[in-house]
């Protein structure tokens, strides 16, 4: 069995060295040692992407996800985005420079303009202050409820969902990782 001690390591290190760490290794287990939910949660994923069993054990005692990994044979590749995806980043609760009150108003705005547009993106991605829009208080949930019914992504940040301390309510947590990946293999990446 292989262990990584990812204790304190911020996102996206221990899905990065998990993935490394599967990648050279044969068939065998892999034991991840991480201390935050989203970690392990982020650990699930790319267990799932890769076609390799997993199981989670909390010891709430001491803060520790203990992330054990089965592979059992050649990884997968899993699913990028395709070459003519359209995505859409925001990194902020306001769109542009200058007044708080009308940037905030403004981006709010976009929000509502993708769930309204007849061609929506394939995925819109949320990091950094934009990541509010995602959680339980959110002023723009219903319009990206319905930008997920037109078949849109939504992907949070995780560590911006801890850092913000946020419920996400709409769409699903991710890592730095797979957001790098997710924008290297778009044919358009537009950030208001």
């Amino acid at each position: 069995m292989t262990e990584l001690n990812c204790v304190g390591d911020l996102c996206p290190i221990p899905v990065i060295k998990a993935k490394n760490a599967l990648e050279s290794m044969g068939k065998g287990e892999l034991l991840v040692l991480v201390d935050n939910e989203i970690a392990a949660q982020n650990l699930e994923k790319l267990a799932s992407k890769k076609g390799c069993e997993y199981s989670v054990e909390k010891d709430a005692s001491v803060s520790l996800y203990r992330v054990n990994i089965q592979k059992n044979g050649a990884l997968e590749s899993g699913k990028s985005a395709p070459k003519s995806q359209t995505i859409v980043i925001i990194t902020s609760d306001k769109m542009g420079e200058g007044d708080e009150k009308l940037g905030h108003t403004l981006m709010k705005g976009f929000i509502y303009a993708l769930s309204e547009s007849d061609n929506p993106p394939g995925m819109v991605i949320f990091y950094n202050k934009g990541a509010v829009f995602t959680g339980d208080t959110s002023e723009c949930l219903d319009d990206l409820k319905v930008l997920e019914q037109k078949g849109a992504q939504i992907l949070t940040c995780g560590a911006c969902v801890d850092f913000y301390a946020l419920k996400l309510s709409v769409g699903e947590i991710t890592n730095m990782y797979v957001i790098l990946e997710k924008l290297m293999a778009a044919d358009k990446v537009i950030r208001p």
